[in-house]
């Protein structure tokens, strides 16, 4: 059994609290639940997610009845009826009137904030919320190509006929599924050491350099060789830096921003990679900045009206970090109009830039 992540926090009894409750259109009653937990007491849904679908489908007769969870492992059981012939499986299939669901899911983020007002001092809540219903016949010899091993049918069993509107019908209530509850803190510090163990490693390395101008080698450190590479903190961490240290610091990020957070070991060789992507909750349109256009001063009024829309004081930067409503280009556009005295903004946002332009990072 895969042990569980340090940073996640475990609340046994909510995982089923959170299966039984009813799911309505604005989650009121799953916020409720999930305030009843002294450390959820700040709850609140930040966003949702959604287009995305569980892997496994479910196996159904012609009649309607449920014939298997899992219609890969089904699939393996008639491949091996049929002594592992693929080709007399999908003809025997074919006709039978099997068909396929779909869970479509959209992920709820739902975040509580600490007291320290520490940008990261907050915990995530992803809830899955899942809807199934009857997706596609099961036409396993109609496809395009006939598969020819069992993997080729597992992967191809879901191309199928989409059923009409009307006869894809729920096979099962909307349900909500608790995924998982991050201490964000306690995940940034697990990366944090994975990166230390990163950089020490690096610093053990010693390269042989060699010049066409001089005969013979010498042996350099990273520091020779690339000065003032381990300057800044890796970008996980250096998100929150920036934040705090900007005037986007008196709001709090959790209100702005959620975590796409991945946690992933290589099978191969054990590697062990922590990787984070930020994701903007506000809900309504914004328009894209045109680093190109107009005067400087006229050029940074677009941007401070990106951060009178979101509620954040140099929130353009943070989408600058991530997203596609503001390139790159704005970032070093207003650099060179600060230093030419066309627009004023705070010293604090200037030196982030500043560093950011020396060091640039994005997600």
């Amino acid at each position: 059994m895969k042990p569980v992540a340090s940073y996640l926090r475990q609340h046994p009894a909510l995982e089923e609290v959170v299966a039984t409750c009813q799911p309505t259109r604005n989650h009121s009653a799953l916020l409720d639940h999930l305030r009843r937990e002294p450390a959820l007491a700040a709850a609140r849904l930040a966003t949702t997610r959604g287009d995305t679908w569980l892997h496994r489908r479910k196996v159904f007769g012609a009649d309607g009845t449920l014939v298997a969870d899992d219609h890969e492992a089904w699939l393996a059981e008639q491949v091996a009826r049929d002594g592992g012939n693929v080709r007399a499986t999908c003809a025997r299939l074919d006709n039978a009137g099997y068909r396929l669901s779909q869970c479509k899911i959209t992920t709820l983020y739902v975040v509580a904030a600490g007291h320290s007002g520490t940008p990261s001092d907050f915990l995530q809540i992803e809830v899955d919320l899942e809807e199934e219903v009857l997706d596609r016949e099961l036409r396993p010899g109609g496809a395009w190509r006939m598969p020819r091993t069992l993997d080729e049918l597992q992967r191809e069993a879901d191309q199928g006929l989409e059923l009409p509107l009307a006869q894809r019908l729920p096979v099962r209530p909307r349900a909500y599924r608790l995924r998982r509850i991050v201490d964000v803190e306690a995940w940034l510090q697990v990366a944090d050491a994975m990166e230390d163990a990163r950089r020490e490693a690096i610093c053990g390395r010693r390269y042989r350099v060699t010049s066409s101008e001089t005969p013979g080698a010498t042996i350099q450190t990273p520091d020779e060789l690339f000065p003032g590479w381990d300057r800044f903190p890796a970008k996980h961490r250096r998100f929150f830096r920036d934040w705090r240290r900007s005037s986007a610091a008196p709001h709090r990020l959790c209100d702005q921003w959620v975590l796409k957070l991945t946690d992933w070991t290589d099978p191969r060789d054990g590697r062990r990679s922590l990787d984070m992507v930020p994701m903007w909750v506000f809900s309504r349109p914004l328009a894209k900045v045109n680093a190109a256009k107009g005067s400087d001063y006229e050029f940074y009024g677009t941007l401070e009206k990106l951060d009178r829309r979101t509620g954040v004081t140099f929130g353009w930067f943070f989408y600058m970090l991530h997203g596609n409503r503001v390139e790159a280009d704005a970032g070093r556009r207003v650099i060179r109009a600060a230093e030419a005295g066309t627009i004023v903004m705070p010293e604090c946002d200037y030196r982030v830039l500043k560093d950011w332009e020396a060091e640039p990072y994005g997600f």
